[in-house]
């Protein structure tokens, strides 16, 4: 099992590379979200993985990075440096950053934080900041509140609040079933930790600032993104959004090919990193 053993913490990745063996092929760094695993990329791999190398890594206390509840403290500093401390690590100079929703507001720090290290940054059905009250009214749980859901299991939770993260119109009932079963297997304590913490971040304020080429993909009916969306298209310097249209939450898994198509063509336009030599 591929481990790091940075910032006191074992950090679980795959880095996955079937690249012709004398390219030198650029790395892609696909970040997970709440509650969520590096498995969830699954559908990419055999998209990407003939031209890049594609690096997944499970977030501290997530996945197998889980940790006790009692050494488990969430901090977007702590996660983007255990990603600086990682890509040191593999000897990975510069990566194309793709964040899907909590992944992507970890993408939002890292690239304002650490530009040099970031080809690029692509955001995939993130918010700026997390619309907490809004969710709770739309997606209400029988416990009354998160925190009582969450303590039950993470499952208990998910089950309740699945189509905050994937457009249940769209998505195969297995797929969503499978999302609930990975889901569940965080640690409540965690989960609790890390879900009051990512309700107190709000990027807004730095979106300006950003000089990272940014490309934004997101489903225009995602109730987590959706409203969101707009507000990066007015305030980060020369981003590209591409909203698909009749579209909730979760395009990196019900839209892979369309994803990836969008982040290739935004590649190359740029002449940020070869699709193929």
């Amino acid at each position: 099992m591929p481990t790091a053993y940075i910032n006191g913490i074992e950090v679980y990745y795959d880095l996955d590379d079937f690249t012709d063996p004398w390219r030198q092929p650029g790395t892609f760094l696909l970040q997970h979200g709440f509650s969520r695993n590096s498995r969830f990329w699954y559908k990419w791999l055999p998209l990407l993985s003939s031209q890049f190398r594609v690096l997944r890594p499970d977030m501290r206390g997530f996945g197998r990075s889980s940790m006790p509840p009692d050494q488990f403290e969430p901090a977007a500093d702590a996660y983007v440096n255990d990603l600086i401390s990682l890509l040191d690590h593999l000897d990975i100079e510069k990566v194309v950053y793709v964040g899907e929703s909590f992944g992507g507001i970890l993408g939002l720090l890292f690239a304002h934080t650490h530009p040099e290290r970031l080809e690029a940054l692509v955001l995939t059905s993130t918010p700026v900041s997390l619309p907490g009250r809004a969710l709770e009214a739309k997606f209400p749980v029988k416990e009354g509140s998160a925190d009582a859901a969450l303590a039950k299991g993470v499952d208990n939770w998910s089950r309740q609040t699945i189509g905050q993260r994937i457009d249940l119109r769209l998505a195969p009932p297995q797929l969503a079933e499978w999302w609930i079963m990975e889901m569940g297997k965080t640690i409540p304590e965690n989960a609790i930790k890390h879900h009051r913490y990512a309700a107190t971040l709000d990027f807004s304020p730095h979106l300006g600032e950003l000089r990272v080429p940014t490309l934004v993909l997101c489903g225009e009916n995602s109730p987590i993104a959706g409203d969101q969306v707009e507000l990066m298209r007015s305030r980060v310097p020369g981003v590209k959004v591409v909203s698909f249209p009749g579209v909730g939450h979760g395009v990196h898994a019900l839209m892979p090919e369309q994803c990836i198509q969008e982040i290739l063509t935004f590649l190359n336009e740029r002449s940020l990193v070869p699709v193929s030599s």
